[in-house]
């Protein structure tokens, strides 16, 4: 292969988990005994709906409007404090949160665009926006907006983001696999050297050479297998 000329894409990388936004559990503050469950699991219940009431107090409603995602007790049985019994979920409001590196969080800001892409849906490629980006719990993460979800993409499942920290035109490409330890192997006539490089942007696939004397005529020499 050869050294080209072209635009290059950064991205940041990363797992992405589908999330709804809205959600609220049912926890009792001592033990209890419940007495009745007015809804199961996959229940859609309106705002104001009774969803459980124990025998040692009023029935409790749900705050939201939502799908019922988590019923853990049945009537008769005693559930601990802080256990979440019932959970109701608004599944029309999804975003996505994507866990960073620190080199990756360093770069990434609210504003920038993001690519979003299923496993089980490669020919659909979404297009989000990064809306938080925050630590917690020692995580660098970011939410990422994707207008338009699709009704069966699902709190739970995973997509890979790629987050778009920057576009660069007219920049001096070389097969990512073709640099190692600072380094690119080129063949010039009969002979190979190893050119020591300054490695700028990376979209994946190619690196941008920002320093090196690597020439557009060089034959690349690029590793395949491991």
């Amino acid at each position: 292969m050869t050294a080209k000329r072209g635009e290059i894409v950064e991205a940041i990388y990363g797992l992405g988990k589908v999330k709804a936004r809205r959600q609220v559990e049912i926890k009792v503050g001592v033990l209890s005994s419940v007495q009745e469950v007015f809804v199961k699991e996959g229940d859609v219940v309106v705002k104001g709906a009774p969803l459980i009431r124990f025998s040692d107090g009023p029935r409790f409603r749900s705050p939201i409007g939502g799908t019922v995602t988590l019923v853990a007790a049945d009537p008769g049985e005693t559930v601990s404090p802080q256990t979440p019994i019932i959970r109701v979920e608004d599944l029309t409001d999804r975003y996505i949160e994507v866990a960073l590196e620190q080199q990756g969080a360093l770069r990434v800001r609210k504003g920038l665009l993001a690519e979003v892409v299923f496993e089980s849906l490669r020919s659909e490629k979404l297009t989000g926006e990064v809306t938080a980006l925050f630590s917690k719990n020692e995580e660098f993460l970011a939410h990422i907006e994707v207008p338009g979800l699709s009704a069966n993409i699902l709190p739970g499942m995973t997509a890979d983001v790629a987050i778009v920290a920057g576009r660069k035109k007219d920049a001096l490409l070389v097969p990512l696999n073709a640099v190692a330890n600072g380094q690119v192997t080129v063949r010039r006539g009969r002979h190979r050297e190893k050119i020591h490089v300054k490695i700028g942007g990376i979209d994946g696939q190619w690196a941008e050479i920002v320093e090196g004397d690597v020439r557009l005529d060089d034959e690349i020499v690029v590793k395949v297998g491991p």
